[in-house]
Parts: structure tokens; C-alpha cells; sequence
């Protein structure tokens, strides 16, 4: 039995990915669709990584690991696929053509499970039957061949769907929590260009049958743990967003004017800003106000500075900050993440939120919640 340093880390890693999948897959908290497929993502890595471990420190022997052997390898471009989708698209209706994904780990769990038959009731010379070669060669030359171009393509479509995502969602809706995309965007990158270097170990695999790869799986693996970690950390912001969101539907109270104004652009600003929340959207500019009052921009600068005495911008921040004070102040959100909090009152980081907070009010979000939780 071989260990050394590398097997360590490895041994650690597979530790690691059960340990997460079984604890997005049973904990309630993560009840979404995109939290199950990303836990069966982690997992389908974390035994496809276990079994060759096994076979590489000797652990166990080529026909031992015929018998444990199963193609889970085949599960991780499907359950990546769909936890993407879910992740977007959470009430999202699978269509017939997106199940076939599954096909070739069908395809090749049938081989696997014929390859089984037939070695284990084979008790002389098993090794140098024609079909047995033949069923081998298939799935570890051409199995991994086609495993490499689904999860390139599947890949290269999350990808796709990631970037047309930020081109669809300009629009601010109540009742739409944007998921954050830039993490899931560089992650699928780094995958994309780590699938590639892959592709060069599986063709020198066709030249030398004893080539290694081992080293472009483990980091795989790590890149989808790496998912992993971050993808729950998104998907409890995401949670707490929805909390938040309905709690405030639950408590819905009419934001207050500061006082009744004679000017009637004044008054139709107030409705769009205050009245209909506008506020809120990350997105939301004085180009968007001046297109919906259909005034220049320079008119409607004119008559924040001077009928109203703030900038636009000092404005909308201070209607964000009151409305993080809020919820800062809200028992049922004291164990929340401020990033949730920031996010839903209308800022579009966690650095803007802090910055503009500590800039209207002296102190920063964290110092604000511990003065009035004492």
C-alpha cells in the first residue's frame, strides 16, 4: 500500500466531499432542487475519487476494484447541468430532452454491470476473454472520452446560461431573488480550462495505457468542492432574502413621505422611489427615474438639488440605509447574515452596503446591530 503526502490530501478531500454532500443533501435548511443536485454532484465526485484512490494506493486489487467499481463519473455532468439551471431558474420544468443527460451513465452502468456478470462467472483466465477486453476498452478508453466532452458541453451551456441570465434580469421584481453569478461564473471557468488540460491526459492515456491523471482529477475534485462550499454560502444569502422578503410582505406598512409636496414631479418621484419601493433595485439610476418621469436627466438633477436639497444618489442610500436599519433591528432576522440584509435593502455588494452605511450613520452595519442588541 503506497501513501505519501499527495494520498493524504486526497484521502482528506474524499473525507470532505461526504461530509458536505450529506450535509446539503439532510439538512432541511437546503431544501432546494439546486442544493440536492449540487449535494449529488459532490457526492457522484466524492465516489468517483474514492473508488480509484483505492485501486491507486493498492489498497485493493484490479479485480476488487472491478467488483466496487460503478461509472458515478457519468452523474457529474447532469447533476452540474441542473444544479445551474435550478440555481437560475429555481421553479424551472425539466424538459425531455435536458433528461437525456442521463443517458450516457445509463449506457455505461449497464457495460459496468454486463463487464460484472461475466468476470464473476468466468473463474478461469477472466482477464483474456474477447468481450470482457472489448467491454474494458470501451469504458475506460471511450468512457472517458465521452465523459470529457459532456461535461465540456455541459460546461460551455451553463456558461451560456449564466451570461444570457445577467442580460434578462436588468428588470427589478419583488417577487424574483436575482442569485449572485459572478462566484458561479469565474468557478465554471477555472473548470472549463482545467476540462481542457484534462483532454490532453486522456489522449496520452490512448498512447500509454499506464499514463497518470490523477493529479488534473484531484483538482477537479477541489474545484467542486470549492463549488460546493461557496454554492451553500449563496444558497442560505438566498434563503435569508426570501425570509426577509416575505416577512416584510407579512408586515407590508406604507413608507411615510416626509411631508406633502406642492410640486407634482415631486410627488410622482416619491410614488416611484418610496411608494413603489424602487429603492430596492440594485439596479435602479437616476437615468432609469428621468426615462419613467419623462424628464432630461439635468431637470431632474435641478429639482433634487434644488427643490429637494439631496443628490439623487444621497437620496436612494439613505431610503436603503433606514431600510437596513430595519431589519438590523428585526429579532427575526438577528442571526442573519448582513449580506442578505444589504442586499435586500437595495445595495448590490457587501462592500457598498458597509461603506455607505458607516458613511450616513457613523458606524457600520456590525457596530449598529451590537448597539441595539445591548
Amino acid at each position: 500500500m503506497k501513501i505519501n503526502i499527495l494520498y493524504s490530501i486526497v484521502l482528506a478531500a474524499i473525507l470532505q466531499g461526504f461530509w458536505l454532500s450529506f450535509f446539503i443533501l439532510f439538512t432541511k435548511k437546503f431544501n432546494t432542487k439546486a442544493a440536492k443536485f449540487l449535494g449529488l454532484l459532490i457526492l457522484a465526485v466524492t465516489l468517483t475519487q474514492l473508488q480509484y484512490f483505492l485501486g491507486e494506493i493498492g489498497i485493493i486489487s484490479w479485480r476488487q476494484f472491478n467488483a466496487i467499481h460503478l461509472p458515478y463519473e457519468f452523474l457529474q455532468a447532469p447533476f452540474l447541468y441542473f444544479f445551474v439551471s435550478f440555481y437560475l431558474y429555481p421553479n424551472k420544468i425539466v424538459r425531455n430532452i435536458e433528461k437525456a443527460l442521463f443517458i450516457p451513465a445509463a449506457f455505461f452502468l449497464m457495460l459496468t454491470l454486463l463487464y460484472k456478470i461475466i468476470a464473476f462467472t468466468t473463474i478461469e483466465n477472466w482477464k483474456d476473454q474477447p468481450v470482457l477486453k472489448a467491454l474494458a476498452n470501451i469504458n475506460v478508453y471511450y468512457g472517458e472520452v465521452v465523459n470529457l466532452l459532456l461535461l465540456f458541453i455541459v460546461v460551455a451551456a451553463s456558461l451560456y446560461k449564466l451570461f444570457t441570465q445577467d442580460r434578462n434580469t436588468k428588470t427589478y421584481n419583488t417577487k424574483i431573488i436575482s442569485a449572485e453569478l459572478v462566484w458561479l461564473k469565474i468557478l465554471l471557468l477555472v473548470i472549463l480550462i482545467v476540462i481542457l488540460s484534462y483532454s490532453y491526459y486522456v489522449f496520452q492515456f490512448f498512447i500509454d495505457a499506464n499514463a497518470s491523471y490523477f493529479l488534473v482529477d484531484i483538482t477537479v475534485s477541489i474545484l467542486i468542492y470549492a463549488l460546493g462550499y461557496i454554492g451553500i454560502q449563496k444558497m442560505n444569502i438566498i434563503k435569508e432574502r426570501e425570509n426577509i422578503r416575505m416577512f416584510n410582505r407579512s408586515h407590508q406598512q406604507l413608507y411615510s413621505v416626509v411631508e406633502d409636496s406642492k410640486n407634482e414631479n415631486i410627488s410622482k418621484i416619491v410614488e416611484i422611489v418610496i411608494n413603489k419601493q424602487r429603492f430596492l433595485d440594485p439596479n435602479f439610476s437616476s437615468d432609469t427615474l428621468a426615462d419613467e418621469l419623462q424628464l432630461s436627466k439635468s431637470h431632474l438633477s435641478r429639482i433634487f438639488n434644488n427643490e429637494m436639497n439631496v443628490s439623487f444618489t444621497d437620496y436612494i442610500n439613505t431610503l436603503r440605509v433606514e431600510e437596513a436599519k430595519k431589519h438590523l433591528q428585526t429579532p427575526e432576522f438577528s442571526n442573519y447574515t448582513l449580506v442578505a440584509i444589504g442586499l435586500e435593502a437595495g445595495f448590490n455588494s457587501k462592500t457598498t452596503f458597509n461603506t455607505t452605511f458607516k458613511k450616513i450613520t457613523g458606524q457600520t452595519p456590525s457596530q449598529f446591530k451590537k448597539t441595539v442588541s445591548n
